[in-house]
């Protein structure tokens, strides 16, 4: 499907471009970073580092970028998937908020919000293909928060 691989190149630019505008953007500041957003930042980091890591060890080999579900894989209900639907995604968006609490400038704000945006959009995307191909994703689905706890959509 033609769609997966544009959603993966798409993921796969958007992250690398925005860890070029967190290292050499310019620095026209939305705030000034203090020590407390500093330590926010590295929290939220931190949090969506082991979101990632505990979303990999929970999928195995059923990980890929691409949103169609891998060929020949189970639906992943458990570990973190137990409560959150996309983990992976939210670990992303919590390393890009993070991130820009650490450099709050006007560029890291605008890649931010534009790789949130495309995850939210890529998300939308994968519950339809994973909807069609596992007949206990909608059940699951009902169980699981999705990007965010406490949010089901």
């Amino acid at each position: 499907m033609q769609t997966n691989k544009l959603y993966a190149a798409t993921q796969t630019i958007l992250l690398i471009g925005f860890a070029v505008t967190v290292f050499v953007g310019p620095g026209d500041y939305v705030f000034a970073p203090g020590s407390s957003s500093k330590i926010a930042g590295n929290i939220l980091g931190a949090v969506g580092v082991l979101l990632i890591i505990l979303g990999f060890a929970s999928l195995r080999s059923a990980i890929q970028i691409a949103p169609e579900p891998k060929e020949g894989a189970q639906l992943v209900e458990s570990g973190v998937y137990k409560y959150l639907r996309h983990p992976i995604y939210t670990g992303i968006i919590f390393c890009v908020i993070g991130l820009f609490l650490r450099q709050p400038t006007v560029w890291v704000a605008v890649g931010a919000a534009i790789v949130i945006v495309f995850l939210f959009f890529k998300a939308r995307f994968e519950e339809k293909l994973l909807l069609a191909a596992y007949s206990g994703y909608a059940d699951y689905r009902s169980r699981s928060w999705g990007l965010f706890p406490g949010l089901r959509r």
